[in-house]
């Protein structure tokens, strides 16, 4: 079972949905949340400026000191940058105490998807808004912020988008692939009981008549997990969020590559889309 979920917002609008996933995901599983605010270093820290001369054949760079002013100028930015920080926890913390989940919170000055991805390994589940303060810049590519935590954290990352769902229907593409199977152990490990009805999905270029899974199905079986198991046949990328319409899935659980993906590190076309992409959270497992 779940003992924390890891939660990073920024005060942005798919930040705050994200923390509405994470305190739910901890009321239903009562584990801890914690809330992890980064103030970006990139708009607090003062810029170094160098300058070169013409006739510095050693090629020496010159430093030169900013202006006072432009130093007050970044010490007033973070001092608001925080003020904000404080009423964003404060608030959170607020429905948090109502729900009776556990609550902790950190502030930290640093480059939100490093720090994210450290304080993830304290948790089970890192929870993450599909794109954060700069969304409205954004067009169909998830935020840079996003794209680095989901490939670099050592826990399982949930990307949510704008609106949130209760996460009644889990929809599982299931290919057989190594983080498959790590995803396939994370649900009966940490979300079962904690998520509504599992669909268990196998996406075909051709039908077949035996599909290779009797191993998995009685592993489910096991452990007491009713399932419905669904084939299609086609792309995965353009079947999947055609399956999740059609069944009304409320959250898509995937391994973040298939069997082809021989670096652990790089995202699989299809998680790497629905990530992208997908109107639904996507819980991302390696």
């Amino acid at each position: 079972m779940i003992g924390q979920v890891v939660v990073g917002i920024d005060g942005s609008a798919h930040s705050l949905t994200a923390f509405q996933y994470a305190i739910d995901l901890a009321r239903k599983a009562k584990a801890e949340l914690k809330l992890v605010f980064v103030i970006d270093s990139r708009k607090t820290d003062l810029p170094i400026v160098y300058t070169a001369s013409h006739f510095d054949y050693g090629f020496e760079r010159v430093y030169v000191p900013p202006e006072p002013g432009l130093k007050d100028f970044y010490d007033r930015v973070r001092r608001d940058i925080r003020a904000f920080a404080d009423r964003c926890v404060a608030t959170c913390r607020t429905d948090a105490e109502a729900q009776g989940v556990r609550f902790s919170h950190l502030v930290r000055d640093g480059l939100p998807s490093a720090v994210l991805t450290e304080e993830a390994r304290s948790g089970d589940l890192l929870v993450v808004g599909q794109r954060g303060e700069n969304a409205r810049f954004a067009r169909a590519i998830v935020g840079s912020t996003t794209e680095d935590v989901v490939r670099s954290s050592p826990r399982p990352v949930l990307v949510t988008p704008l609106a949130f769902r209760n996460p009644g229907r889990l929809l599982f593409p299931y290919d057989g692939s190594p983080s498959a199977e790590n995803a396939l152990r994370f649900y009966i490990d940490m979300l079962h009981g904690v998520t509504g009805e599992l669909v268990v999905l196998s996406v075909t270029e051709q039908m077949e008549e035996n599909f290779p899974f009797e191993q998995e199905f009685s592993y489910l079986g096991t452990h007491g997990i009713t399932y419905r198991f669904i084939v299609e046949t086609g792309r995965p990328i353009e079947v999947i969020p055609h399956v999740a319409q059609r069944e009304g899935a409320d959250l898509i659980l995937v391994g973040a590559h298939g069997r082809q993906k021989l670096r652990e590190y790089l995202l699989g076309s299809t998680a790497s889309h629905l990530i992208r992409r997908s109107d639904l959270a996507v819980l991302v497992v390696f």
